[in-house]
């Protein structure tokens, strides 16, 4: 292996950890920001990207789902990246290699750009 190519595993490995420690202390953050006053620490905290399961409650009636262009979720996606000085770019950048294999949004599947947008819909929001 060259030394460029392990050089440049070594930087995404780095940025890797930086991406967690990131989601990490956000993930702490709302935990103990929120109003009710924790009773112990959580032995392990949860991803940001999870949300604990909620007991079924009424569903509400089912619209169809609003169909999203790939230009849309593009604009969707730059414009919560770059809100708030750029805070949140590295949670689309998960968010994008989530739902495309590749970590491009040329490798989302359109049937599931629906679900994406109401993910970077919920970024920054109060959960």
């Amino acid at each position: 292996m060259s030394k460029m190519n392990e050089l440049s595993m070594l930087l995404d490995n780095l940025i890797e950890c930086g991406e967690t420690l990131t989601e990490t202390a956000r993930a702490l953050k709302a935990f103990y920001s929120s109003d009710n006053e924790p009773s112990a620490a959580p032995a392990k905290p949860l991803p940001p990207t999870e949300e604990p399961a909620a007991p079924e409650a009424k569903q509400p009636e089912s619209k169809p789902e609003k169909t999203y262009s790939k230009e849309e979720i593009r604009a969707m996606l730059a414009a919560k990246a770059n809100e708030a000085d750029g805070i949140y770019k590295v949670d689309v950048r998960n968010l994008v290699r989530k739902y495309g294999n590749g970590g491009s949004l040329t490798d989302v599947d359109p049937r599931n750009y629906a679900a994406l947008a109401a993910e970077v819909k919920g970024i920054g929001n109060a959960r």
